[in-house]
């Protein structure tokens, strides 16, 4: 029994350093209309833990990994930081294409440094607002529990693609939107070999712990992000972390 425990516990920080690329195409997201755009979605960074260490060969295998995929816009959805920023922005900074992103309830605990890391970064933190670029609407929310998420005023002729940190947030808006995208969840970081999450920080269940899911018809996707911690371990169980790619 205690080999079958050990086996565990390596193989849980062998998946932690193992990130995929998740490919998503228009028909993923029941999408006719074709952009020929690619954008790269990361979410929940969350490398550091506290002033004790930061994950630095990872965040410059995230890096990488996101230039390899050539995108045209890279999409952060939230949780820079776990505790502090003192790191990350020197490493994104070096990702070569246009950055937009959101707010999530980590970078609260840090968010006067996370607001000028992106800056210094060119990360455009969207906040409560849209964003136009390359022929698509960006709508960006804050933090649903930290922060204060209100829509703005949208055009429901453009092509809207909605940016939360926290899936639940996803219940609260109905209106033209292409696809959405959101983290926070880490696809239960720790599960029963990826069925079920016994702990998921959300009052809708298992319904946004990974992947895609219809919402008023209309289809978002929750990444299980790339960081965070277990029991203050950088491990996760059947949560593989992810580089999400999409082809519009």
């Amino acid at each position: 029994m205690i080999y079958i425990i050990l086996l565990i516990f390596l193989y849980s920080f062998y998946e932690y350093r193992n990130i995929k690329i998740k490919q998503l195409k228009n028909h993923d997201f029941n999408i006719k209309t074709i952009k020929n755009k690619r954008i790269v979605f990361v979410s929940d960074i969350q490398y550091d833990f506290g002033n004790f260490f930061f994950l630095k060969g990872m965040m410059r295998k995230v890096v990488r990994m996101i230039n390899s995929q050539n995108p045209d816009i890279v999409v952060f959805g939230g949780d820079f930081i776990h505790h502090t920023s003192k790191y990350v922005f020197d490493y994104l900074k070096d990702i070569n294409a246009e950055k937009i992103g959101v707010l999530g309830n980590h970078d609260y605990r840090d968010l006067e440094n996370t607001i000028n890391g992106c800056e210094k970064a060119n990360i455009r933190l969207l906040i409560n607002e849209n964003y136009q670029t390359q022929g698509l609407n960006f709508i960006g929310l804050d933090d649903l529990k930290k922060g204060s998420p209100k829509l703005p005023a949208i055009n429901h002729d453009d092509y809207n693609i909605l940016l939360v940190h926290e899936p639940d947030d996803f219940e609260n808006y109905d209106f033209n939107y292409q696809f959405g995208l959101a983290g926070h969840l880490h696809a239960g970081l720790i599960t029963f070999f990826g069925i079920f999450a016994p702990v998921l920080p959300s009052k809708l269940g298992q319904k946004y712990r990974y992947a895609l899911v219809n919402v008023n018809g209309r289809f978002v996707y929750v990444s299980s992000g790339l960081g965070g911690f277990a029991f203050i371990l950088p491990i996760r169980f059947f949560a593989r972390p992810e580089i999400v790619v999409i082809d519009i």
